[in-house]
């Protein structure tokens, strides 16, 4: 074809396709908007997925449609299908634990489907599902609420996001907690909780913006079988400290924290302090995804033993006289194909690698749990630091007044004639000293404010107040009766630190990670002993086919077309003698055992390399259990003695304090030397800047305590402050950790 014909052919469509309407080259597609979990409020960030793809085309518009109009997408009839919401089970959530009513909050439409799929879980638990439809703007009827103990919530798509917040406005008010099922950024809106399996807005928005650019191209777009989900929840802090509820530690590691102070109120509590680093903290976050990655181990274990299917093809050429030798049953040429069918049925180390990645896995996790007990030791630590430069901070201050005071009053007495050069030179001195002090600890102050900022994930420059603790509140131990008969006597101090020793040795994750490495030690060396004269034993099914022949010894002399060979073959058959066929399919079943005579010492070797690593592993449990001891009553009998220097500091400021006024009284009377003066403000200052420290130093023993025996450090209910001074969980705590 010459380059006229060419031109011929292509420039028509060319320009058809050049000169063709907006309306062809990009559809506009209607799509209910009740199919996006923030409504029309996503249809923006919908138009920017499909420019993204258009790639320089002219991107296909969406507009809102009626509900139940619009484009029609294979696999999406409706947002939330019984199977996405069944998916999950909500009821396993904190807040929703041991609800008894629990409120089923969403659009009219969408409600009995939603009661259908989450009947059964509902029933699992204890609870009864009562829906109540979400109409207009968003407004509830107070007395609908009541004897509701919780609530879910399906997707609001037609309320904007203030509709929203006063939604869940009305819901804390009446002491609900709510939480949201579909659409995660109810959170951020006043919900307490998401579901771990709310909808991934963007992920969602964009499959749908594949399949109308699908539609937009003329092509067929692919069903929206699955919904992709957060697989993390959401915590809104804020809406937890309005309905006084705590979340526990677990749950604060693992969820996305929001609602935190805005930037004019930064005073932060400890407790939220040690939430928001486990929550923000990258670190963690590796470490939890290193453990999700390990996990695959066992299931690579498990997946030996699983049967294998195989298809196999073959082509096979041999010579023609071992062709002509087979009779038929082995041609010159022959293809042909096959499945095959493998299970193991018995495999000692198979099942020590199973074993061994379960206690590998346990131990991980435990490591896990070491590593967030650490991060928030870190955290509690800087934090009282915090405090106690502040504190000092206060006691600088008021001792510069002091030295400023003095040293303007030695000026005037200078002037007056009643003091010399000499001495107001040395009140110079005490200023100057007295501010370089306190300016020192305003810088100390500030850089840990900024480092302690970068723990927690907050701009490093953000104003950072730290809350004080109360220390005479029982949760820090000040009121609890039970701690003053501890601190009584050496003797229950020392009863004290057996039980907590006692308890410490029983439920340590330290020890937890350590014993699993050690069982895991133990089931690897039992496999590499039992090695030795235990097979393998395996089971094989093969069915085989023969596509094609060709060659020599295509077929048997006895598949001749001569009428002498088959009278002859007539003549073997009906005297029972019977003659294979060729080209037959075959099928054959086998089970076999294995087991090596001689590896080049190999099994020895692994059998004393595993040796080796348990007694190891021994070695470090016995030095774990030392450490972790010490430790422990370190720090109790540094929290005993912190606690008693408590008063004992306030006592000191007291009298330092008194001295100090009369020794000022003295001196303006002329009866007590600078030197003295100067010696008993020193001391005042020493003293002050003591009892500021003693309280902080309290709770760092206190923390470091906790830390020992496995708490999150930070204040404690009464539960915790049982578990501490008894050593002993109640019976509906278990073994959970605070």
């Amino acid at each position: 074809m010459n380059a006229t014909a060419w031109k011929r052919l292509f420039i028509p469509p060319l320009l058809a396709l050049l000169l063709a309407p907006p309306s062809l080259v990009a559809a506009e597609h209607a799509l209910d908007v009740t199919l996006l979990p923030g409504g029309e409020a996503d249809l923006p960030a919908l138009h920017r997925e499909l420019e993204r793809l258009s790639a320089g085309r002219r991107s296909p518009a969406v507009a809102p449609s009626a509900p139940g109009g619009g484009v029609s997408l294979p696999g999406l009839s409706r947002l939330e299908t019984p199977e996405f919401l069944a998916a999950t089970d909500p009821f396993v959530l904190e807040p929703l634990t041991g609800a008894e009513r629990v409120l089923l909050l969403g659009p009219a439409e969408a409600l009995d489907a939603a009661v259908e799929a989450l009947a059964g879980r509902a029933g699992e638990a204890g609870a009864s599902l009562v829906p109540l439809a979400v109409e207009g703007a968003g407004r509830l009827d107070p007395e609908a609420l009541q004897g509701g103990d919780a609530a879910l919530v399906l997707a609001l798509p037609r309320l904007d996001a203030a509709a929203q917040e006063a939604l869940f406005a009305v819901l804390n008010g009446a002491g609900l907690p709510s939480v949201a099922l579909t659409d995660a950024r109810q959170v951020e809106r006043g919900a307490l909780l998401s579901s771990p399996g709310a909808l991934e807005p963007e992920a969602w928005l964009r499959r749908l913006a594949l399949r109308l650019d699908d539609l937009a191209a003329g092509r067929t777009p692919e069903p929206l079988t699955s919904r992709p989900t957060l697989d993390r929840s959401w915590l809104n802090l804020e809406t937890a400290a309005r309905l006084d509820w705590s979340p526990s530690f677990a749950l604060l590691g693992e969820s996305r924290l929001v609602g935190e102070a805005p930037s004019g109120d930064a005073s932060l509590s400890l407790e939220r302090a040690v939430a928001l680093a486990l929550s923000g903290s990258p670190g963690l976050a590796a470490a939890r995804q290193a453990v999700a990655v390990e996990a695959f181990d066992r299931d690579l274990a498990v997946s030996r033993y699983r049967p294998n299917l195989y298809l196999e093809a073959t082509g096979r050429v041999i010579d023609e006289h071992r062709a002509r030798s087979a009779l038929g049953q082995e041609p010159e040429r022959r293809t042909g194909g096959g499945v095959v069918l493998e299970q193991l049925l018995f495999s000692e180390p198979a099942l020590a690698a199973i074993g061994i990645s379960e206690r590998l896995d346990r131990a991980r996790r435990a490591e896990l749990e070491v590593e967030s007990l650490d991060l928030a030791l870190e955290v509690a630590r800087e934090f009282l630091d915090l405090l106690r430069l502040e504190a000092s901070r206060e006691v600088l201050e008021a001792d510069l007044a002091l030295a400023r005071a003095q040293r303007d009053r030695a000026r005037r007495d200078e002037a007056a004639g009643a003091l010399g050069r000499g001495e107001v030179a040395r009140f110079e001195t005490e200023l100057v000293q007295a501010r370089e002090r306190l300016e020192q600890t305003m810088a100390d102050r500030e850089r840990l404010a900024i480092a302690l900022n970068r723990r927690l994930g907050r701009d490093p420059a953000a104003p950072l107040a730290p809350a004080e603790p109360d220390l005479e509140n029982p949760e820090w131990l000040g009121g609890d009766d039970r701690f003053r008969a501890v601190l009584a006597a050496p003797a229950s101090l020392a009863a004290w630190q057996a039980q907590l020793v006692e308890r410490l040795l029983g439920d340590s994750a330290e020890l937890e990670a350590v014993g699993e490495l050690r069982r895991a030690a133990e089931r690897e060396l039992t496999s590499r002993r039992r090695a030795f004269w235990l097979p393998e034993v395996g089971f094989e099914a093969r069915y085989t086919s023969e596509f094609s022949r060709g060659g020599e010894g295509e077929r048997a002399p006895w598949e001749s077309g001569n009428p002498l060979v088959q009278t002859g073959v007539g003549v073997l058959e009906g005297a029972g003698v019977a003659l294979p066929e060729t080209g037959r399919d075959q099928w054959s079943l086998g089970v076999s055992a294995r087991l090596p005579l001689y590896a080049g010492g190999r099994r020895s070797i692994e059998r004393d390399r595993a040796a080796a690593r348990l007694e190891r592993v021994a070695l470090e449990d016995a030095e774990a259990r030392l450490g972790l001891e010490a430790r422990l009553r370190g720090a109790s009998v540094e929290l005993a003695a912190a606690w008693r220097r408590v008063a004992l500091r306030d006592e000191a400021r007291d009298h330092a304090e008194e001295a100090l006024a009369l020794a000022e009284s003295a001196w303006r009377e002329g009866a007590l030397p600078q030197v003295a003066l100067l010696d008993a403000r020193t001391s005042a200052r020493q003293a002050g800047l003591a009892a500021a420290e003693g309280r902080w130093q309290a709770l760092q023993a206190l923390v470091h305590l906790q830390r020992a025996l496995g708490m999150t450090p930070g204040p404690m209910d009464e539960r915790a402050r049982e578990r501490l001074l008894t050593g002993k969980d109640r019976p509906d705590q278990g073994r959970e950790r605070r």
